[in-house]
C-alpha cells in the first residue's frame, strides 16, 4: 500500500520527485499544480493541474430572520491530496506572502491575456 494514497489516486507515480505544489481557486473549482523535480532533457512534465469541484451549502447565518446563505467549501479528497503533499514538501514551500502570491496570479494572468491577444491579432490579420 503506498504512503500517499490520495496522491497515487490521482496517477501522481513519482511522489518522490514533487518538490512543491499550488492552490488557488476558480470560481467554482479549486485548481491544484504539483511540480516534479526532472532532469534536464526529460520529457516528462514538470507540472501537472489538477481541477475539483466546490461542494455548496445552504447554511442559516440569522436565526431569528431566517436568513440564508450559500457557502462553497473545497472537496474532502482535494483536502486529503493537500495533506499528503504538505508532507511531502515539509511546510517550507507553502508558506508565502500573500504579497507574492497575488503579484504572481496577475503576472500569470497578464501572460495569458498577452498571448491570447497576441493570437487573436494573428488570426484578424489572416482574414485581411
Amino acid at each position: 500500500m503506498s504512503t500517499y494514497p490520495t496522491l497515487t489516486e490521482m496517477g501522481i507515480q513519482s511522489v518522490e520527485e514533487i518538490y512543491k505544489y499550488s492552490l488557488r481557486q476558480e470560481g467554482d473549482v479549486d485548481v491544484l499544480k504539483v511540480y516534479f523535480r526532472r532532469e534536464k532533457g526529460s520529457l516528462l512534465p514538470r507540472s501537472k493541474k489538477f481541477k475539483f469541484g466546490r461542494s455548496h451549502k445552504t447554511v442559516r447565518v440569522d436565526s431569528s430572520h431566517d436568513k440564508y446563505q450559500e457557502i462553497s467549501e473545497m472537496s474532502a479528497f482535494l483536502m486529503k491530496a493537500i495533506d499528503e503533499l504538505h508532507d511531502l514538501v515539509q511546510h517550507e514551500h507553502e508558506v508565502q506572502d500573500i504579497r507574492e502570491r497575488l503579484h504572481a496570479d496577475i503576472d500569470h494572468l497578464e501572460k495569458v491575456v498577452n498571448n491570447k491577444l497576441a493570437e487573436i491579432r494573428r488570426d484578424i490579420d489572416k482574414i485581411k
